[in-house]
């Protein structure tokens, strides 16, 4: 089945993600991007467990993280991480997420991520292969 934007991904809030007023703690909502970051990725063919000759994209950082907090996840239950590509440029690539209720149209957060292709000798940016280009260029926003 072909990937689409955004790229939805199912993730399970448990007890000890929750702080003690019972909401769900601040670090918790960049850990869920960064999962279902990792779900696209291998949706898309991009698997970590690949070497570097099959998957030369895997050797990249994450430069940035910004967040919006808009309200609270209270409890343990289900939520919505939303992924959009926003833009790719030669060796960075920004993707949008929002956390949104299960059911519903609720935004609990937003944000990007910035990510960042190295080489694997010089640890000195490159551009993303073409084969990236070609999985993501479809997914990017259109704006």
């Amino acid at each position: 089945m072909p990937i689409t934007a955004p790229y939805r991904s199912s993730q399970r809030v448990y007890f000890d993600d929750l702080d003690a007023l019972n909401i769900l703690h601040n670090v918790r909502y960049v850990l869920f991007m960064e999962r279902a970051r990792g779900e696209l990725f291998q949706a898309l063919g991009f698997r970590w467990e690949d070497d570097l000759a099959h998957n030369p994209d895997k050797f990249h950082v994450v430069a940035a993280h910004e967040i919006e907090y808009l309200a609270p996840v209270r409890g343990e239950g289900e939520l919505i991480v939303e992924l959009q590509p926003k833009k790719l440029g030669t060796s960075s690539f920004v993707l949008g997420a929002k956390v949104v209720a299960l059911h519903g149209t609720e935004v609990f957060a937003k944000g990007t991520t910035r990510l960042v292709r190295l080489d694997p000798s010089t640890f000195k940016p490159c551009p993303w292969s073409e084969r990236f280009r070609k999985a993501i260029t479809p997914l990017l926003e259109k704006t």
